[in-house]
């Protein structure tokens, strides 16, 4: 057997991670060089808090502690753009020769996830972890200058094993070098200064109010208030936590959750299409910086709501982030996440169901969730049209439900137009209907129930019936027992799968969601032709526009058209929902449209072309279509 090595090409993969196609956005840089001045100077803070607490009383300790000199920390960032030279100094625990050795110059090794580190036992929890951050300086600098001075509380602190060197360094290391230069220095001052040597087309760019708009933009506050300068412009950013203000406070139709705990800050909208440009965009922050604002779609908001935003500031290291630290992995902790927005909305709720009913989706896509207070929540809040008992009334899902506990229900699914044209035209018929099925349910919420009804389901159908303009969809549910959210499956289906009349190509539905649906049958004959070349562009626009005309003659039924019109295959959506879809299609089609469509096909197609596409002999008859749908001759 043999084998090989797995290596790494450093030169590949430090140009790599050093380039936009790793971080996406150049300026990321200033946000990795505040984060490790952050991370140094809240270490310094917690080391320092540690003095004399292994043979003092916590109390003594502080006491202690009380009488030093207390550490003020302090971050700066400075440019001056004669010499096109931009600084980030923080006056935290430094580093020494060891250390650059050990961490910096080893790309992926991070001090702050280091078992170094953990024997410490600090009151902190650091942003820092990937070991990667200084090589995003390089997508804007030539060169890296280091100055370092260890702080000598990494030799007082009471859990120190090994004691440390104080001595300064300064390092630089260039654009494309594998080798980082440093010699020992005489700096006197705690902390750390890294310099960048700006590459021209970047400095350029830059300004004053640059940097001040992206220390905000990264950090949600600024715990250690940070100077900026550049060159005479000077400010000091120490931004308040603006993560709890809630701008939409008294605008009407918009529900803000604010969470405020341990864990978690800020706020979630929930609100209609008609907000959705007063609102704006999401945004989530960890341990105070930015991690995502909105560019990535993160999925945590619920499946069932319809429109929702979010601040929010997680407290901890709690989500997994990718490398570069523009977004999140998606894995348990993301999902945890997605739980506890849900819990929250939940919580909101929970006295007042029916309020969310204006907040919910569609039902179009699937909103059943792995969540059982979510589910109990909406068995609660969506609420359905229904003819119940000889009258209709709108009822929670739940009240059906619960109604039903122990029964074999059959349910119809039908437009309340088509419930209406049934009762006034075919009254004796309509009686059986009713008589048949015990609750039929109307166009409101009609697909979230669908969805509810999913563990309870044992067969769906169309029923086409024999009177003209009569379609609808027929449910058998067994509620013979009270089911809980557990077993809720998403094998559920808001249309029968099959038509279950193999002799018609195609229907028109009476539920259809704003425009006209038609529905073509996948067990049909030339469906089966259809269906392996229907990729083919030829194919794709002759059966759009037999479609068009189908569904532009149901629209335009007062007006007899002489022969099949090409759309050019695109689709002209002129169609009014409030009307009856089925009842519009009565007489819609004249006597002879089949010879007209299968005219259009010959033109479409050669004889050479259907026989290589496997469409010989395809031609469609009179039965392939409802009988309703064709005018009575003259």
């Amino acid at each position: 057997m043999n084998t090989t090595t797995v290596d790494i090409h450093n030169s590949n993969l430090i140009s790599t991670i050093s380039s936009p196609q790793f971080y996406g956005d150049e300026n990321v840089y200033l946000r990795e060089l505040l984060q490790n001045a952050m991370d140094a100077c809240m270490t310094r803070s917690a080391l320092e808090w540690s003095w004399g607490t292994e043979f003092l009383e916590l109390e003594e300790a502080r006491a202690v502690n009380s009488m030093r000199k207390l550490f003020t920390p302090r971050i700066s960032i400075s440019y001056n753009s004669l010499t096109q030279r931009l600084t980030v100094e923080d006056n935290g625990i430094g580093i020494n020769a060891e250390d650059v050795e050990y961490y910096v110059s080893q790309i992926g090794r991070s001090y702050y996830t280091s078992e170094e580190f953990q024997l410490q036992q600090l009151h902190y929890e650091p942003i820092g972890h990937f070991g990667i951050g200084l090589l995003s300086c390089f997508m804007v600098a030539r060169a890296v200058l280091i100055e370092s001075k260890k702080d000598r509380c990494v030799n007082t602190a009471w859990n120190v094993a090994d004691k440390q060197s104080l001595e300064a360094i300064t390092a630089k290391w260039f654009e494309g070098a594998r080798e980082i230069e440093y010699i020992n220095s005489n700096r006197l001052e705690s902390g750390t200064k890294i310099t960048l040597v700006l590459k021209p087309k970047y400095a350029m760019r830059l300004s004053f109010h640059t940097l001040v708009r992206l220390v905000r933009k990264y950090m949600l506050y600024q715990p250690i208030p940070i100077e900026v300068s550049f060159d005479e412009k000077r400010t000091v950013v120490q931004d308040r936590n603006w993560i709890l203000d809630n701008p939409f406070a008294d605008t009407l139709g918009i529900i803000a959750i604010r969470i405020e705990d341990e864990m978690m800050e800020g706020y979630i909208w929930l609100y209609n299409s008609k907000h959705k440009e007063m609102v704006g965009g999401s945004c989530l922050y960890q341990q105070g910086f930015l991690v995502n604002d909105g560019s990535q779609e993160l999925g945590i908001k619920p499946e069932w709501v319809r429109d929702m935003t979010y601040r929010l500031h997680i407290k901890k290291q709690f989500l997994t982030l990718r490398a570069s630290r523009d977004g999140v992995a998606n894995d348990e902790y993301l999902r945890d996440l997605r739980g506890l927005v849900g819990q929250k909305i939940v919580a909101h709720f929970m006295s007042n169901p029916i309020g969310l009913n204006q907040y919910l989706s569609t039902g179009r896509r699937p909103v059943l969730t792995e969540y059982e207070g979510e589910m109990q929540l909406l068995s609660k809040a969506v609420m359905v049209d229904v003819f119940l008992k000889g009258r209709e009334v709108t009822l929670p899902i739940e009240t059906i439900v619960h109604g039903f506990v122990g029964k074999v229900i059959r349910i119809a699914f039908i437009s309340k137009g088509c419930f209406a044209y049934y009762q006034q035209n075919y009254f004796a018929d309509f009686r059986r209907f009713l008589k048949e099925n015990k609750l039929i349910v109307f166009e409101n919420n009609r697909d979230i129930f669908c969805q509810f009804m999913a563990p309870y389901m044992k067969s769906q159908r169309y029923v086409i019936s024999e009177y003209p303009g009569i379609i609808y969809d027929d449910m058998v549910a067994d509620f013979h027992m009270e089911k809980s959210v557990v077993p809720y499956r998403n094998s559920y289906s808001l249309q029968p799968p099959h038509l279950g009349y193999e002799d018609l190509f195609c229907i028109v539905t009476n539920h259809q969601q704003g425009t006209l649906e038609i529905l073509m049958n996948k067990e049909h004959r030339l469906y089966r032709q259809l269906e392996p070349v229907w990729y083919h562009p030829k194919v794709h626009n002759m059966m759009a526009v037999v479609l068009e005309n189908i569904k532009q003659r149901i629209i335009n039924s007062q007006n007899r058209w002489d022969k099949l019109v090409d759309f050019g295959g695109s689709f002209v959506d002129d169609w009014n929902p409030q009307n009856v879809a089925t009842v519009q299609s009565i007489w819609c089609l004249e006597y002879d449209f089949t010879e007209s469509v299968n005219t259009y096909i010959q033109s479409c197609l050669s004889h050479k072309e259907q026989t290589e596409l496997g469409l010989a002999g395809f031609e469609f008859r009179r039965d392939d279509f409802i009988n309703w749908w064709f005018m009575p001759r003259n």
